[in-house]
């Protein structure tokens, strides 16, 4: 398996909420290998940083499906609250700079308030 198939596999676990540990092992490479082969090919970090952001959005996503959960009744106040702050930590761990605000004169983002009763 050549080494851009193995990134692509990275990726790919990634998009699907693997850790960065976990997607290496299951392509068959180390996390330390993985990120000599970023710093030979600077172009892989756009990838990488693509996939990430794709889960990031998973994440939001899943935040949504929470929310009609909660709406329904299928789900309790605090089990939806630790659901949501759960999939939030893990979107901002994926994608920082879009769930933590920007630096310098850039505009914030909007933050996403969910109100429990």
């Amino acid at each position: 398996m050549g080494r851009k198939n193995k990134l692509s596999i990275v990726f790919d676990f990634i998009r699907k909420g693997s850790s960065l540990y976990a997607a290496c092992k299951k392509a068959g490479m180390t996390t330390r290998e993985f990120y000599l082969l970023l710093a030979r090919a600077p172009h892989l970090k756009e990838d990488f940083q693509l996939a990430l952001a794709d889960y990031a959005d998973q994440c939001t996503d899943d935040i949504r499906d929470l929310a009609h959960l909660l709406q329904s009744g299928d789900i309790d106040n605090s089990t939806a609250k630790l659901l949501i702050e759960t999939q939030k930590w893990l979107a901002q761990k994926a994608c920082p700079e879009t769930f933590s605000g920007f630096n310098g004169d850039e505009a914030q983002p909007s933050e996403i308030v969910v109100k429990f009763v």
